[in-house]
C-alpha cells in the first residue's frame, strides 16, 4: 500500500479583534474545504504541527478538528491522522456551488506516433533495459559534484565523448572544448541567431526546409533569403542571385529537410571556399546523418579543409529517444565565448544526471550498437513502405530514390490535393504531412512526408491500405 503524502503547510487569513481563536481556526479550515483548497481526501497537518505553526495552543487545534469531524468535513484514525472526507455536508445540497465536482477524466495516455509521423524514432526498439541499468548505476554513485552546478558547455566527460565520436563517424576534427552540449538542435539555432544576426541581415534558408531555423532567425529579425532545393541540395548558385553577401547560411546537407536528397560534394565545397572568402558562417544540422541505408557514410561538411566557420549541430532526440532533450553543437573558436556567455545567460547549464547516463551509454560501445541495429530495421520499414505503395497506389504516389533518415518525401500525381489527403488521413487516424508546410516560397510542391521508422512492418503495411482509401476518396 502507498505511503500517504505528507501534509503540506496551509494558508489561513488574518484573524479579526473580535473573533476567537477557536472560530477563526474552525472557519478557516471550513473555507479552505468548501472553496477547494484543501481537496478532498487532503491530509490535514497534526495538530502538534498546526499549533506550532501558528502560535495557537494544541486544545485550541483538538478542539476545532474534534468540531469539523463532528460536522462531518474530516475524519481522523490514529496512525494516519486527519484527512478531509471525500464528502462533506454541502456536497449534499441540491445545487450547492459545493457540490463534488465529477470524478476528473484521467490525463489520456502519451500515444506513440501516429502513421506516417515523419519526425519520431522506433521507440519500442530502444535498449531501455540497458538505458535503465545503466542510469540505476549512475544513481547509486551520485557525487555531490553531479549535484553540483554545472558547466554551462555541458558535462567535460560527454563533450569528450561526443567529439571521439564525430571524429569517427562523422570525421569531424575538433575538441571537446568546441563542443557545447545544449538540449537540442532548436536551443542551438536560437544561440546562433541571438548572437551572429542583427535585425535586417540576410540569412539563406533552404526553400523548403525545416520551419524552426525559420522561426529561430525570424525571432532574431533576420531577413529570411529563400534558397532553393534541387536534387543536389541547396543551390548556391541561386542563393547568390537572390543575396551575394548573407550573413549567415542555414542547410541540412547529409539528408535534406524535408525532400530527403544530400548535398553534392562539389556544392559542398564551394560552399565552404565561398564561406571562407565572404566571412560567411555556415550553420550545418546534421539532425539524422546517422541512418545512412547506401553507400558509405558521408562526411559532415565541417570534416571539409578550410571549414573553421561552420556551426555542426546534432541532437540524441532523433537517435535516441526524443524525451532525452540532449544535442551538441561544435561551433568555431571565434565565436565559443559568445556562445557560452549566452548559453550561461538562456538556463544555465544542462542537466548533470541526464548527461551522466548518456556518456556511459555512448563510451560502453551501446550507442554504436543501437545505431548499427537500427539502420538495418529502418531500411528494412523504408523497404517495405516502398514496396507496398507500389504495389497499392502505383500512378498515384511516387518515392524517390532517397537511403537515408527516418521519413521519404512522396509525389503525388494525377491532380491530386496534399491539402486534401492531410485532411482525410485524420478521419482514418494518420498523421500526414504536406511537403508544402514546410516550404517559405515555392510553390510547386505536391506531396507527402512519410514517415517508417516508428513502425513496424506490419502498422506500415495496414497505414498504406489507409492511406489508399485516403487518396481515393480525396
Amino acid at each position: 500500500m502507498p505511503r500517504r503524502a505528507p501534509a503540506l503547510d496551509l494558508v489561513l487569513g488574518k484573524r479579526a479583534r473580535d473573533v476567537t481563536l477557536t472560530d477563526w481556526l474552525y472557519d478557516e479550515l471550513r473555507g479552505a474545504i468548501l472553496d477547494g483548497r484543501l481537496a478532498r481526501g487532503a491530509r490535514l497537518p497534526a495538530t502538534r504541527d498546526l499549533a506550532a505553526r501558528w502560535d495557537v495552543s494544541r486544545g485550541v487545534v483538538v478542539s476545532v478538528f474534534d468540531r469539523l469531524g463532528d460536522e462531518g468535513y474530516v475524519t481522523g484514525r490514529t496512525g494516519s491522522g486527519t484527512t478531509v472526507r471525500a464528502r462533506v455536508p454541502e456536497d449534499y445540497l441540491p445545487g450547492s456551488p459545493h457540490a463534488v465536482p465529477a470524478a476528473p477524466r484521467p490525463a489520456p495516455a502519451r500515444r506513440f506516433a501516429r502513421p506516417f509521423s515523419p519526425i519520431d524514432p522506433g521507440l519500442t526498439d530502444f535498449p531501455m533495459k540497458t538505458w535503465t541499468r545503466i542510469s540505476a548505476r549512475v544513481h547509486t554513485r551520485i557525487t555531490p559534484q553531479l549535484l553540483a552546478r554545472g558547466d554551462p558547455a555541458g558535462s567535460p566527460t560527454l563533450r569528450e565523448a561526443i567529439a571521439g565520436y564525430l571524429g569517427a563517424s562523422r570525421g569531424v576534427s575538433c575538441t571537446p572544448d568546441q563542443v557545447v552540449i545544449v538540449s537540442g538542435a532548436q536551443q542551438a539555432l536560437d544561440l546562433i541567431a541571438r548572437i551572429v544576426v542583427k535585425p535586417g541581415d540576410p540569412v539563406w534558408i533552404e526553400d523548403p526546409g525545416y520551419s524552426g531555423a525559420v522561426d529561430a532567425f525570424r525571432n532574431a529579425q533576420a531577413k529570411i533569403i529563400p534558397v532553393r532545393v534541387d536534387d543536389d541540395g541547396l543551390d548556391p548558385a541561386h542563393g547568390r542571385h537572390r543575396c551575394a553577401r548573407p550573413v549567415a547560411v542555414y542547410l541540412t546537407p547529409a539528408h535534406q529537410f524535408c525532400l530527403g536528397v544530400s548535398l553534392s560534394h562539389e556544392r559542398r565545397a564551394e560552399l565552404v571556399r565561398w564561406a571562407s572568402s565572404t566571412g560567411c558562417l555556415l550553420i550545418e544540422d546534421d539532425y539524422d546523418s546517422e541512418f545512412r541505408y547506401r553507400g558509405p557514410p558521408l562526411p559532415a561538411m565541417r570534416s571539409l579543409r578550410g571549414a573553421g566557420s561552420v556551426f555542426l549541430l546534432g541532437t540524441f532526440s532523433k537517435v535516441l529517444f526524443p524525451s532525452l532533450r540532449l544535442g551538441y553543437m561544435v561551433v568555431p573558436d571565434v565565436w565559443l565565448d559568445r556562445v557560452l556567455a549566452l548559453r550561461y545567460q538562456h538556463d544555465l547549464y544542462p542537466p548533470g544526471i541526464s548527461q551522466a547516463v548518456l556518456t556511459e551509454f555512448l563510451v560502453g560501445g551501446h550507442f554504436a550498437r543501437h545505431l548499427r541495429r537500427m539502420r538495418e530495421c529502418y531500411a528494412s520499414r523504408r523497404a517495405t513502405l516502398h514496396d507496398e505503395i507500389e504495389r497499392r497506389l502505383a500512378g498515384a504516389l511516387r518515392l524517390p530514390a532517397i537511403e537515408a533518415g527516418l521519413s521519404t518525401p512522396a509525389y503525388l500525381s494525377r491532380g491530386i490535393s496534399a491539402r486534401r489527403v492531410v485532411e482525410r488521413g485524420q478521419v482514418h487516424d494518420l498523421d500526414l504531412w504536406s511537403l508544402d508546410r514546410f516550404a517559405i516560397q515555392r510553390r510547386d510542391l505536391r506531396g507527402l512526408l512519410l514517415g517508417f521508422a516508428a513502425f513496424t512492418e506490419r502498422q506500415i503495411r495496414e497505414a498504406v491500405v489507409a492511406l489508399a482509401r485516403v487518396i481515393d476518396e480525396a
